[in-house]
């Protein structure tokens, strides 16, 4: 009878060995950026849970990678065997298999189907930590959800692989494992593929099948969550920590990504239209009437024009002050307006009444999650887009410039090159803002007005492009 090794008896310029091992993961084709050379990657486990990475090349991707299905159980004979070089090797994965056109590949028919392995599992709430990590040691991650969602952006070959999988089991509630999935800073938290992801779809282990049972018996919660796109809407339980760390608004720098600073609000001597119209979608700016539907340059889905409230505000410690942006329901909910409100009082040029409002806010302190605006000012000014806010108690007090300073020692913030969205940034010139000189209370036009400020921004906008290094303040 012939004798089977397991994966660790395996070694480097070993002849005439076989193996039963169950694929556990298939990774998509890659190409080198250096090179032309292509390739595929596999995981490979045995009945002892021990793994080995199995990697085809070139044109043997054509001819091998179809016949190695994820999930299924295998014996391989004889093939290329190699350490993996020691600056990829993880604690799971150290040796190589190079499986080629005359490696010995025959399909293994077992009444057991259990996969033999255990993933470590990352919570939604803890996701929050890894956002925009680069490090591949934080990188992987076994998801599942009970009350709480993401959204999961596939990229390339993924949607058409497991994306379309996906679809056409999902009906059945397809359970999904995701392996080094990028964490983005998107509405708080959203998870993203990239060129070394892995996802296994249903895949037998005991886990996924008891988050299949409680999805079957828990349809209506299901269904909820879907009707209400929760998985589109900032969550702060899987955002924000009890303990969020911050940082002074001196230290804030556009090359930041994952940005938590505690300020006040100030925007009572800032001009400006405090809404737009916007698609009812994808929220971006359009020239179309409100209620009129249109088609959307962005979405390039037809959807009906509506008003939407977005306004500029002065965020303020004890160390400085950046100005920001904050849109939608969370900007009405700072004004006390709907943004059907707020564009009638525009309509028939009555100013909004915020004078409670701004006395409200001297005294208030908010616990503020930012991200740097990418697109270029007119006045060349670096603003900042609000993702979520929420008051402080009386509890959280404020610590002073000297205090934190000593806590960002502690815990340094890190920096990253930015590549982040700006889905909300509006950037016509009729919104153009001024930002050091109160509003005059002289009746006139507010169109008018804003026109001025806008040609004003221009004015400032040329000055820059001329050479200028002298900069301009709208008056």
């Amino acid at each position: 009878m012939e004798k089977l090794l397991s994966i660790k008896e395996i070694v480097p310029d070993m002849q005439d060995w076989s193996c039963k091992v169950i694929v556990q993961e298939k990774q998509q084709i890659t190409q080198s950026l250096s090179t032309p050379t292509k390739k595929q990657k596999l995981i490979f486990v045995d009945t002892e849970g021990s793994k080995v990475e199995g990697i085809i090349f070139n044109h043997d991707i054509s001819r091998v990678g179809p016949i190695l299905q994820v999930y299924k159980k295998y014996k391989i004979t004889n093939a290329v065997v190699r350490p993996i070089d020691s600056k990829y090797q993880t604690a799971e994965l150290t040796m190589q298999w190079i499986l080629t056109s005359k490696t010995v590949i025959e399909e293994d028919a077992d009444d057991e189907d259990i996969m033999p392995v255990k993933f470590n599992y990352t919570q939604f709430t803890d996701l929050a930590q890894y956002v925009d990590r680069k490090d591949k040691s934080v990188a992987a991650y076994c998801l599942h959800v009970r009350s709480q969602a993401v959204m999961l952006s596939m990229w390339d070959d993924f949607i058409k692989n497991e994306g379309q999988q996906i679809i056409a089991e999902i009906g059945n509630y397809p359970v999904i494992i995701c392996r080094r999935l990028k964490v983005n800073n998107y509405n708080g938290v959203a998870l993203s593929t990239w060129f070394d992801s892995a996802i296994l779809v249903d895949p037998p282990v005991q886990e996924a099948r008891e988050l299949k049972n409680w999805a079957i018996r828990n349809t209506k919660l299901l269904a909820a969550i879907i009707d209400e796109k929760s998985y589109i809407k900032y969550n702060p339980q899987i955002s924000a920590k009890p303990d969020q760390k911050t940082i002074l608004i001196s230290n804030v720098r556009p090359s930041q990504k994952n940005i938590w600073v505690k300020a006040r609000f100030s925007f009572q001597h800032i001009f400006q239209k405090y809404w737009y119209m916007s698609c009812k979608k994808c929220c971006r700016g359009t020239a179309a009437a409100d209620g009129v539907i249109f088609m959307c340059n962005t979405c390039k889905e037809k959807h009906p024009a509506q008003p939407r409230c977005r306004f500029d505000m002065d965020l303020c410690d004890d160390t400085g002050a950046i100005t920001a942006s904050v849109f939608g329901e969370q900007a009405e909910k700072l004004l006390k307006f709907t943004a059907l409100e707020i564009m009638d009082h525009f309509k028939q040029n009555i100013e909004l009444p915020l004078e409670a409002v701004h006395k409200e806010l001297e005294s208030k302190w908010f616990l503020i999650h930012i991200k740097p605006v990418q697109a270029q000012m007119s006045d060349a000014k670096q603003r900042y887009t609000v993702i979520y806010y929420s008051e402080l108690l009386n509890s959280d007090a404020v610590d002073s410039p000297a205090e934190s300073k000593n806590a960002e020692s502690k815990n340094p913030t890190l920096l990253i090159e930015l590549q982040s969205d700006t889905t909300d940034i509006v950037t016509s010139g009729a919104t153009a803002i001024q930002e050091t000189k109160p509003a005059s209370k002289a009746r006139q036009c507010l169109t008018q007005k804003l026109e001025l400020l806008a040609d004003q921004a221009n004015n400032t906008s040329r000055s820059v492009s001329e050479g200028s290094k002298k900069k301009s303040r709208l008056m």
